[in-house]
């Protein structure tokens, strides 16, 4: 039972969605708390459909987009059905909270709560608001208005089919405002943002000092301080004077000594860091005078605040960056699309574990030029030149990065992980396409065999990437943020979300938490009530830990924990080293888990490739194998064995036969 699954996994988030739903409406009746199914499901959906897609991952924010925007726009029901969403967002996270399967990066539990409650007193008022309805909510409730069985597929249909035909009216004004709301945000599926890998960084006040010793940093602080209190007169045109363009030159080390100019702004260096102070907020234009900004003053002492100012502000400096060859020429495609193509490159090299080459990244950055610019119409020539332009100004927000302290770059040869896939007859992995193919794949490859520019992002860079990533509601993992996790939590979401080094190091940092003991793990996966979740529990604690091969043999012997740890060694396990009985037990629990992840038709179009009495047999053996699993065993004997036991028996068609001549004699068989 995973609490993530990727867009493209319909089917699987589905199944599991179901048994979860089946999971909590038993757990919320029993314990006397309010729940719908369709509503359940709907909240369910609204984290599945989101930034993230961690259904266990639950904020405020979270909340208040579940009750106050996604139940009003996307489900049609009664208003007083609609009323029990509220109180089933609270049973479902409870649920969550009572079985592990909380996501422990979101908010506790009271605030959630506390959230709920908050949302409560809006909600009549936001199911009833008509501007907060999606488009198919909004024709779904027009056919309700106009007499028809919203209920019944068929006059739905031909509701619709009326509208189509003009034969029968709607709102225009209701529908145009609907779609012109609904035009400006994302569709199911496209809010999803790219999930990170989990990072490590160094001590705070390791990252303190990197930040003190930036050359930005440097350059904005003394900047600021030859402006002084009063600051310094510029030209007409808004510029540093040249007089004092030449002295900032050597004060600010800005590598423009060589260059002849007429103003200021014809300097490349200054013009950057003068643009940066500006876009910082450490100074402002008052008039004919640059002055330092009064509130900037606590900033400008604060190496972490000021770098940290210094770092958003890069992402708003394109007009400095990717500067213009001459005079009049038309902004470059990078200068267009540079708060596109900044953000998304400082987010492909996060997390990789090498650095990345350039020469890899521009070709993925000239896939969106070309995605967003007819460059096709142009001269061969032209679009060479263009080409290098948009190659030139890539490096150019690497250097600005990398001045900054955000990125490191070599001059080396690039790791064969960024070629693998460029190679002819490569088989990529399901669901994945060749990025680059034939002569631009070879020429990309030959590339890469010869050494260039390679970046990656300093640890400063990776927590000011991470502390973006975070607020716009990605997943952005960090080793030794899940200390104080419940032994459940840890586990679980090691197994989802972190590589086999990082759970490694993860679990480590829990574990020297409660002085190294093993006993609240393997007690959080014997009381997980998901045969599937378990196993990855189980795996990923043995997987990340030296004496983990120990713990499985241990295991083995236990009447409730054998059978899963059985489940995690069967790709390690020859036939030959497999008993009679284990192989029984191997069996039910590949089953059964199946059936947990793929939900009931998967087994079903399993078992049924099998003939009839082996089939039931087999079936047979599962019900009464007694496995340590009763909540999903219990759903195989109502969801997969009955309706197969109950099944009448299929005859076997046969082909009508001659009347055999009783003087013929019977053949003999050989």
């Amino acid at each position: 039972m995973r609490t993530y699954y990727e867009i493209e996994e319909s089917d699987t988030y589905l199944g599991a969605r179901d048994l979860l739903l089946r999971r909590v409406e038993a757990w919320a009746g029993a314990n006397g708390l309010v729940t719908s199914l369709t509503l359940a499901g709907a909240l369910l959906d609204s984290r599945h459909f989101s930034s993230d897609g961690r259904l266990g991952f639950w904020t405020p924010a979270q909340v208040r987009r579940a009750l106050l925007e996604w139940i009003p726009e996307k489900v049609t029901a009664p208003e007083g059905d609609l009323l029990d969403a509220p109180e089933t967002l609270r049973s479902l996270l409870r649920y969550l909270d009572a079985h592990g399967l909380r996501d422990p990066r979101g908010a506790a539990a009271e605030e959630n709560e506390s959230a709920i409650d908050a949302a409560a007193k809006e909600f009549a008022g936001a199911i009833g608001d008509q501007q907060r309805y999606g488009m198919v909510k909004t024709v779904t409730l027009s056919a309700q208005a106009q007499g028809v069985d919203i209920g019944d597929p068929v006059a739905l249909a031909g509701f619709l089919n009326g509208v189509q035909a003009g034969r029968i009216m709607l709102d225009e004004g209701l529908l145009g405002s609907v779609l012109e709301r609904q035009l400006c945000l994302p569709s199911p599926g496209q809010e999803r943002k790219f999930a990170q890998l989990p990072v490590k960084l160094p001590a705070p006040e390791k990252l303190t000092a990197a930040a003190g010793c930036s050359k930005v940093l440097g350059q904005l602080r003394a900047f600021a301080d030859w402006l002084g209190p009063k600051g310094r007169t510029l030209t007409a045109a808004g510029n540093i004077r040249p007089a004092d363009a030449r002295e900032l030159i050597s004060l600010l080390g800005t590598g423009d000594e060589s260059l002849t100019f007429r103003s200021a702004s014809d300097l490349p260096g200054l013009d950057l860091v003068v643009n940066w102070a500006k876009k910082a907020r450490l100074v402002r234009r008052q008039g004919p005078r640059l002055v330092p900004a009064a509130k900037a003053r606590p900033v400008l002492a604060d190496a972490d605040a000021l770098w940290q100012r210094a770092f958003e502000a890069a992402f708003d400096l394109g007009d400095t960056v990717c500067r213009p060859l001459w005079a009049d020429e038309p902004p470059s495609p990078l200068r267009l699309l540079y708060d596109v193509i900044v953000p998304d490159v400082m987010a492909t090299i996060y997390s990789m574990e090498e650095p990345v080459p350039v020469a890899r990244l521009a070709e993925s950055v000239w896939d969106s030029v070309r995605a967003h610019f007819d460059v096709d119409s142009l001269s061969p020539i032209t679009q060479v030149g263009l080409r290098g332009r948009v190659d030139n100004d890539l490096e150019h927000i690497f250097d600005a990065f990398e001045a900054l302290g955000a990125v490191a770059s070599v001059h080396d040869l690039a790791s064969e992980v960024f070629s693998e896939d460029l190679d002819e007859g490569v088989t990529m992995p399901s669901g994945a396409v060749v990025p680059f193919a034939g002569e631009r794949a070879a020429a990309l490859r030959e590339q890469l065999a010869a050494p260039g520019r390679l970046v990656s992002l300093t640890p400063l860079g990776t927590r000011a990437m991470r502390q973006r990533m975070l607020a716009e509601g990605r997943e952005a993992g960090l080793v030794g943020e899940l200390a104080s996790a419940s032994p459940a939590e840890l586990l679980g979401t090691v197994a989802q979300h972190y590589t086999p080094a990082t759970a490694a190091e993860e679990i480590a940092i829990w574990r020297a938490a409660y002085a190294g003991s093993l006993d609240p793990l393997v007690r959080a996966i014997r009381d997980s009530p998901f045969l599937s979740r378990k196993a990855a529990m189980l795996n990923v604690l043995a997987g990340g830990i030296p004496d983990g091969d120990e713990l499985l043999a241990s295991l083995l012997r236990d009447p409730e924990l054998g059978p899963v740890a059985l489940l995690v060694q069967k790709r390690d396990r020859k036939p030959d080293e497999v008993s009679p009985e284990e192989a029984a037990w191997l069996m039910a629990g590949s089953i059964l888990e199946l059936l947990e992840v793929g939900g009931p038709d998967a087994v079903r179009a399993q078992l049924e490739e099998l003939p009839r009495p082996q089939q039931v047999d087999v079936v047979r053996a599962v019900c009464d194998s007694s496995y340590p699993a009763r909540g999903t065993l219990e759903d195989f004997r109502a969801l997969v064995a009955e309706p197969i036991l109950s099944a009448p028996p299929r005859l076997r068609a046969i082909r009508n036969a001659s009347p055999r001549d009783p003087r013929r004699p019977k053949r003999r068989s050989r």
